[in-house]
């Protein structure tokens, strides 16, 4: 993480991945995704998931495979099959993919190669593929039953961010421990607000937390794939860890879909172990 002005980004849904513990549960299954529902099946390190019901989106056949991946501790890094739109493009492309696995999603973001090319995902090429039966599934269909009125989560986002507003100010001041109180509460008054993950995480790393600080970004994430700062804080925590094929995994995702900038790296002090790496340097030379 920079030592420039701490950046804030969006996440939501609280109590998504475990505060403690490395790995990833079990990933067979079938997921719901903006492709259609996908099957996945590996044998522990090496997966690949299969089209078992298409969606209208995009016009892959079922039993065609659209996603391939090797897992290390909870990240899963490959390639998504993805239909493109967009002037002179392709139908689809293989596109970059790194999701981070919790128990009932695959959320993360997907990188295509072809400039000016649009796939089905968020406007930062988010994506999340909920497991069948939960309620992050429920969410990739369209919502979950119960939700507040709009008139009532305008109030709660409303609150929401006074609390963050105080919370950064805290932050700012360096006083982390109330900083934190007040994203706690933020996230309390309205838990679809998407700062406050981060910024808990944040108030951990300035304590040098940095398990919890992960983890909290592992929520944000988790939450919100579109976060972009999510991939960058957490490729910087896993570099402190000296876990340098984590922080590559994490740092390539942020670089190539624009949440860092080529500048902001190389003045990094917490990516200094990952200067010398050959893949570095290699990522520095497509930004």
């Amino acid at each position: 993480m920079s030592r420039a002005p701490i950046r804030l980004a969006l996440a939501a849904a609280l109590a998504l991945v475990p505060l403690r513990g490395r790995g990833a549960p079990g990933l067979d299954g079938e997921y719901d995704s903006p492709l259609g529902r996908i099957r996945i099946a590996g044998d522990g390190t090496t997966f690949r998931g299969v089209l078992a019901v298409p969606s209208a989106l995009c016009p892959f056949r079922p039993g065609e495979e659209v996603l391939q991946g090797t897992l290390l501790d909870d990240s899963l890094a490959g390639r998504l099959r993805v239909c493109l739109s967009g002037k002179g493009c392709a139908a689809e492309e293989w596109a970059s993919a790194l999701l981070l696995a919790s128990p009932d999603r695959l959320s993360g973001a997907v990188h295509v190669a072809a400039k000016g090319c649009v796939g089905p995902f968020g406007r930062k090429g988010g994506v999340t593929l909920g497991r069948a039966g939960s309620s992050a599934n429920r969410e990739v269909a369209g919502g979950r039953p119960g939700h507040p009125g709009p008139e009532d989560a305008r109030v709660r986002r409303a609150r929401a961010r006074s609390l963050l507003r105080e919370g950064k100010s805290y932050l700012d001041d360096g006083s982390f421990e109330r900083a934190r109180a007040r994203f706690l509460a933020a996230i309390e008054a309205d838990p679809k607000v998407p700062e406050a993950y981060n910024g808990v995480g944040v108030t951990y790393r300035m304590r040098n937390a940095l398990d919890d600080a992960l983890a909290w970004y592992k929520k944000a994430l988790s939450a919100d794939p579109d976060f972009g700062d999510a991939y960058y804080n957490m490729a910087c925590v896993y570099a402190l860890q000296g876990r340098e094929e984590m922080a590559l995994r994490y740092l390539k995702i942020a670089a190539l879909n624009g949440y860092v900038s080529g500048e902001g790296l190389d003045a990094d002090p917490d990516l200094e172990t990952l200067r010398q790496r050959s893949d570095y340097r290699a990522l520095r030379a497509r930004m």
